[in-house]
């Protein structure tokens, strides 16, 4: 149930469309995009935000909207997406404060979703501090190129924009990225 045909060119096989044929059951249809999507997604969250706590926030409140609106929603996972995104950062809005990374004496990242320390060395701490540097939506092209696994169709799709501007704003974010590694 895959249209490849919506965007023009091929999406990513994990984003699936429904038709009207399947609407009646929407319930059973974000249950399964959800844990189709959650481990991704939360990754995604995780690496969007630096906060585990607020990747797992921002993915239990993206559900609950999706069960709100399920009578809605054309394409659950698509809608999950876009909608983590936007939660995520108005978590962070709320919470004051914008990518702030907390270390263990160690280097290591502190808090998972389960509430313990997540195994993360020094290196992957360092790029997630570089992301900080990015605006919200190059941080989120990036993320969800590098860490969703999405192409520049899918994520135009995702954060309701076009391909062009995604391809522009990778392009902006990755000489970001590589100016500030060279400074390092």
């Amino acid at each position: 149930m895959i249209d490849q045909g919506t965007s023009g060119g091929q999406e990513h096989p994990r984003i699936r469309r429904t038709t009207d044929a399947e609407g009646g059951d929407s319930h059973r249809l974000i249950e399964a995009a959800y844990r189709r999507e959650h481990e991704r997604l939360w990754r995604s969250l995780y690496a969007f935000t630096g906060d585990g706590d607020v990747a797992s926030e921002a993915a239990a409140e993206t559900v609950s909207q999706a069960l709100r609106h399920q009578g809605e929603l054309r394409d659950p996972a698509a809608w999950m997406w876009r909608t983590a995104f936007k939660v995520a950062s108005g978590l962070l809005v709320r919470r004051g404060r914008h990518l702030e990374l907390v270390t263990d004496d160690n280097g290591q990242m502190a808090g998972d979703a389960a509430g313990g320390a997540v195994g993360t060395d020094s290196s992957m701490v360092e790029f997630l501090d570089l992301l900080k540097t990015l605006s919200d939506q190059q941080r989120a092209i990036v993320v969800l190129r590098y860490a969703g696994g999405f192409t520049a169709v899918d994520i135009a799709e995702l954060l309701n924009t076009t391909p062009n501007t995604v391809r522009v704003q990778l392009h902006r974010a990755q000489a970001h990225l590589r100016e500030r590694i060279d400074l390092r």
